[in-house]
């Protein structure tokens, strides 16, 4: 695989007649000591073009590059009159040492120019060309040069991480560390897998909330915007994710100036998009806030007295009746996408909201479009999330009518799995 990006970076870098040569290793080998055989034309002063050619030794590494190999590599290079320069590439590094003899070397042999490419050429190297290094397997790198990949690959050109990376920064947590590199998991995990196996924005240190919220608002939309190839909806429950995440670590009055203007807080040239932000609140901040609600609203009304959600606004039920039977039969009438939402206002909140004289703070039927978000909506959106991190389930059978009888029937299982012996 290390072989396979060099071949396609020589390629992009302007390389002609690129050719990957099979074989064994050394002087006899079949490949004739080279992996990669390649040429680059320069124009000269009076209009002709000079041919520079090129060979490539791979060292695919655990650990540094040992000497021997170098200099063996340099030795049979230097037997070929026509060879111009010669590379070792490596994933891994040189001594010190080994440096210095190549650098002794070439002070008495003018040709091949000798040059060592270790891992930090060749991150640079696939940093400057991510749609093609994009074609070539990542996991040649490892730890977080691998995710460093991952992220300007997903950035530049909206490709995305995949599942067998996803589990690979699963098992090796301590490289995740920052909130860009969340919301890229993030990413593919909205559209590959399940956030409740793997809650990435979970992993992270809580004082990453503000640059989490920043990505929510500005990172992701600037993705969409710059590759073309983000799901609308995907970009969105990504970025209500990662809000949901930090609003509890944030205060309510800097959250709400956040959302509507995220580009005062960045370094660079943000002003023209301070000035002019009205359309980035229309097409993102306003689904992405509505869907942020609609989310918790699913999730809380599974344990809530007071309201009853069927089906899901998002999170959606597992199909069945005629949902599950049009599989087979398009011509029942499709399901047109509305949900019923029930509120028994003489219920109890299940998170303690005082509800005496209002409705459910994340079910605001007749709420305008047009208005904006209120400190208060911060507060108790954030309020939710944190009650129910603590209490995800209990209080329907708490605050029901037949909560005392519900405990009862809840301590005779508790018994009964404890002893079961006892009611044989």
């Amino acid at each position: 695989m290390l072989e396979e990006l060099l071949f396609e970076l020589l390629g992009a870098m302007g390389g002609v007649d690129v050719t990957w040569r099979t074989g064994g290793t050394g002087d006899g080998a079949a490949d004739g000591g080279r992996d990669i055989e390649v040429s680059f034309l320069h124009p000269t002063p009076d209009g002709d073009v000079d041919r520079e050619k090129w060979w490539v030794e791979v060292k695919g590494r655990s650990k540094s590059v040992e000497p021997l190999a170098v200099k063996s590599a340099v030795l049979n290079a230097a037997g070929n009159d026509d060879v111009d320069v010669l590379v070792v590439a490596s994933n891994s590094d040189y001594t010190n040492p080994t440096r210095d003899w190549v650098k002794e070397w070439q002070r008495t042999h003018r040709r091949p120019r000798v040059r060592l490419w270790d891992k930090n050429v060749l991150d640079k190297l696939v940093r400057d060309n991510p749609v093609i290094s994009a074609r070539v397997i990542p996991e040649i790198i490892q730890g977080k040069e691998r995710l460093s990949l991952l992220v300007e690959q997903f950035e530049h050109v909206g490709r995305m991480p995949l599942e067998e990376d996803l589990s690979y920064f699963w098992e090796n947590q301590q490289w995740v560390t920052e909130a860009r590199e969340v919301a890229c998991l993030t990413y593919a995990e909205v559209v590959l897998g399940d956030l409740a196996e793997r809650p990435w924005a979970a992993i992270i240190h809580d004082s990453k909330a503000i640059d989490a919220a920043v990505q929510a608002l500005v990172g992701l939309p600037m993705v969409m915007l710059r590759t073309k190839v983000l799901a609308d909806a995907k970009a969105t429950a990504t970025s209500a994710y990662l809000m949901q995440w930090a609003l509890p670590l944030l205060p309510a009055n800097f959250v709400r100036k956040l959302l509507y203007n995220p580009f005062e807080y960045l370094d660079g040239d943000w002003e023209k998009f301070s000035r002019s932000s009205d359309g980035w609140r229309q097409s993102f901040l306003r689904p992405m806030w509505s869907y942020l609600k609609s989310e918790l609203l699913d999730a809380c009304s599974q344990d809530c007295v007071r309201m009853s959600v069927d089906p899901g606004v998002v999170l959606k039920d597992t199909p069945r009746g005629p949902r599950y039977w049009r599989r087979f039969n398009p011509e029942l009438p499709a399901l047109d996408g509305r949900s019923l939402i029930l509120e028994q206002h003489g219920q109890p909140c299940a998170v303690g909201f005082d509800l005496a004289a209002r409705s459910c703070p994340l079910f605001e039927s007749e709420r305008d479009e047009d208005a904006e978000v209120t400190i208060r909506e911060i507060e108790e959106v954030a309020q939710t999330i944190c009650y129910r991190r603590d209490r995800p389930d209990g209080r329907f059978s708490e605050l029901s009518a037949n909560g005392p009888l519900n405990r009862r029937i809840d301590q005779m299982l508790d018994e009964i799995m404890e002893s079961p012996e006892d009611y044989l």
